[in-house]
């Protein structure tokens, strides 16, 4: 006697299965969309492409303050202007690493920055 495969697979191992994958499926979506859905929203500005390469905004912004307290001369349009240029066409770490390189630093409260980091700096605490 021949068996029909239909009665040779029953019905709760391949619902189990398939519920199983979708389960997988959605815990995995999860875990990749949270720390996007997690992070910190902020009001829209005119600085924002700027301010998405620091890695923490809020606390760049607090060496910001220090940074603008440093420079009264500070201004954020011609900042702005001056780092979409720069940062165009590299990273900010190659920025960071040319600004060593070539010892272009800031001093703020006895830390030492690199220009490009220390502007970024301020726009993020003009932004706040």
């Amino acid at each position: 006697m021949t068996q029909d495969w239909k009665s040779a697979v029953s019905r709760r191992p391949v619902l189990s299965g398939i519920l199983a994958v979708f389960g997988v499926a959605i815990m995995g979506s999860i875990a990749l969309e949270a720390p996007r859905l997690a992070r910190r929203r902020y009001k829209p500005g005119p600085f924002d492409d700027l301010l998405a390469k620091l890695p923490d905004r809020d606390n760049g912004g607090r060496v910001g303050a220090a940074v603008i307290a440093e420079m009264p001369e500070f201004g954020a349009t011609r900042t702005a202007q001056r780092l979409r240029a720069k940062l165009a066409a590299t990273s900010l770490a190659d920025a960071m690493s040319a600004d060593l390189a070539q010892n272009r630093l800031v001093e703020v409260r006895g830390w030492i920055l690199p220009d490009t980091l220390a502007n970024l700096c301020a726009l993020a605490a003009k932004a706040a």
